[in-house]
């Protein structure tokens, strides 16, 4: 992962879930304290559960940044204004600014989806807007494939 951002604590992650009333899966949570985000270096793609879609994978979102998009940034603009299902925040995003998403509650918790924003309406959140990737972040990073 080059281009990580400053590292973050345990009490950072626990202050986030708090304040916004969610809980980040564990194997994300690792990811966070290891990197905090970054580019995935060299390039890295990533494959639908359904083998539809393929697309790489650009960015990790940091915890929070003031110069960048962030969890937290994206958790206020997305979820705050009802652009996505509350339990579904982003994580990642594409070259062309499609997000890769975490479900942080409910009995998908952990799952990692891909939302193709760029040709959403946004009107009516749904998981008819969302295609799963995989069942956990792990499974997720452990996917990535250069070829």
């Amino acid at each position: 992962m080059d281009n990580t951002f400053a590292p973050i604590s345990l009490e950072n992650i626990q202050e986030v879930e708090k304040r916004y009333a969610f809980k980040l899966p564990n194997d994300y949570k690792d990811f966070l304290l290891k990197y905090n985000g970054g580019n995935p270096s060299p390039n890295v793609m990533f494959t639908t559960k359904n083998g539809i879609l393929t697309s790489y994978l650009i960015s990790v979102l940091p915890l929070f940044d003031w110069e960048v998009p962030s969890l937290v940034s994206n958790f206020l603009f997305f979820n705050k204004e009802r652009k996505l299902l509350a339990n579904i925040i982003t994580i990642g995003h594409d070259p062309l600014r499609n997000l890769v998403c975490i479900s942080v509650a409910g009995n998908d918790s952990g799952f990692v989806y891909y939302w193709d924003f760029m040709n959403d309406d946004c009107d009516k959140p749904s998981y008819n807007h969302l295609v799963l990737i995989t069942e956990s972040f792990s499974k997720f990073i452990e996917g990535l494939r250069t070829d």
